[in-house]
């Protein structure tokens, strides 16, 4: 009886024991940097443990940029129709999470009504949520140039202020570019520049700007990277990366700048996936990062009271809110409930269009990038004949016809000719260039 009195209060002890061990769980696939990471979920775990009494368990999946994070969901749904086993996409431009949508890979969820009315429908005719509300924006990005002001003294370099100077001869060599490929970010900053310019001149800017670049690189925090070491005069370069750099290094070694009407302001998404195994927690997180308190994170700089701990992250705020509660303490004054003067895209068109123009970029400027750099140092060395310029930077195809390719892009076999055809045109075309 006493055996059985102890097997009785063993198992008691045992069940409690496991209940107050028991914690939630939230699996996350997210591009974003590491800095975001350490700042925001220390403090939804606080919060949530606060909130529900219960622990939560984060999984950071981070396999790369957008492209990759994007690329790990579609293989996980190809294996299992039902779930992919995460939670929450957090990151990447809005043509990704149009894609997903389309693809059937998001669930649709509803904010608090408190919240809802913090985060506006749309920015200046940007939207911050999606009709259908399977993401929503978490910040909001700026798209601009990074540069390493003692580089451009001792190359005698003015300080760069739109795209075009990025393309005159004396930043030969001076650029560092992310591959369009593999970078979400880098990709919308091409289409930013094709929207501003229109396609046939938005091409020659943007040929003309890879023959200066030095390499491109996997990351789009890798021209960052080589600013900062002065490996690089300059780069085009996402808000959120530079400007924090600016404030740790000072603005007397570093500047970033916004072309003036030719950059826009692009939603960071956040969305709950399809069959998330743990949904009820994925919608928990999307409102915390919403929340006045986590959007604090963003605009406060390092160390202030609500700010974040370890470093600051120099990005825009979704919720007004946030806004009113820290004016002047915030790292920057800028406020884009504010602002009017931002180029306007046809986010639809764009995230149709991205996976062939991801593919003509490749063929074009990144797989030919010695050839395209030899032709261009000939063409600068000639003179810059308008001629010359406007053959080395015709595309082999017109914006109408890359609509076209869009619906049959599917098709490997047609893809795989069509980007072998760009190649040998671009090659061939340079080759001459260069030999002239």
């Amino acid at each position: 009886m006493l055996r059985s009195y102890h097997a009785v209060l063993a198992a008691v002890c045992l069940g409690l024991a496991s209940s107050a061990m028991a914690i939630d769980k939230l699996v996350i696939v997210s591009p974003h940097r590491k800095s975001i990471q350490d700042e925001f979920i220390p403090k939804f775990k606080t919060f949530y443990a606060d909130t529900y009494k219960t622990s939560v368990d984060v999984d950071w999946l981070d396999n790369g940029g957008t492209t990759d994070a994007v690329r790990l969901l579609r293989t996980r749904f190809d294996k299992s129709k039902t779930t992919s086993g995460i939670d929450v996409i957090w990151g990447g431009g809005t043509s990704i999470f149009i894609d997903l949508e389309q693809e059937h890979l998001l669930q649709s969820f509803q904010l608090p009504a408190a919240l809802a009315s913090q985060v506006p429908e749309q920015l200046s005719g940007v939207r911050l949520y999606n009709a259908s509300k399977t993401w929503v924006a978490t910040a909001l990005s700026s798209f601009g140039i990074f540069y390493n002001k003692k580089v451009l003294g001792f190359e005698a370099l003015k300080a760069p202020a739109t795209w075009s100077d990025l393309a005159q001869p004396g930043f030969k060599n001076q650029l560092s570019l992310a591959d369009p490929r593999h970078s979400g970010t880098a990709m919308t900053m091409v289409q930013i520049v094709l929207n501003a310019r229109g396609w046939d001149k938005g091409w020659e800017l943007l040929t003309q700007i890879a023959g200066n670049t030095r390499s491109f690189t996997h990351s789009s925090s890798d021209p960052i990277k080589a600013v900062i070491a002065g490996d690089a005069a300059a780069a085009m370069a996402i808000d959120f990366y530079a400007q924090p750099k600016i404030d740790e290094l000072g603005k007397d070694n570093l500047g970033f700048v916004l072309p003036a009407n030719e950059t826009v302001i692009d939603p960071d998404p956040v969305a709950i996936i399809r069959g998330a195994p743990n949904r009820a927690v994925a919608q928990r997180f999307v409102a915390f990062v919403l929340s006045v308190e986590a959007q604090k994170l963003l605009i406060l700089p390092k160390g202030a009271p609500g700010g974040p701990k370890l470093a600051s992250l120099g990005r825009m705020a979704v919720n007004k809110q946030a806004y009113l509660d820290t004016e002047g303490k915030r790292s920057s004054a800028f406020d884009p409930f504010k602002q009017s003067a931002f180029l306007h895209m046809d986010v639809a068109a764009n995230a149709k269009m991205v996976h062939v123009l991801s593919d003509l970029i490749g063929a074009l400027q990144i797989d030919t990038h010695n050839e395209l750099k030899a032709a261009w140092a000939a063409i600068i060395k000639r003179g810059l004949n308008p001629a010359e310029v406007a053959e080395f930077a015709r595309p082999p195809v017109s914006e109408k016809e890359v609509l076209a390719l869009c619906d049959q892009w599917h098709d490997n076999t047609l893809r795989n000719n069509k980007v072998n055809a760009w190649v040998a045109f671009a090659k061939a075309k340079y080759l001459r260039l260069a030999a002239h």
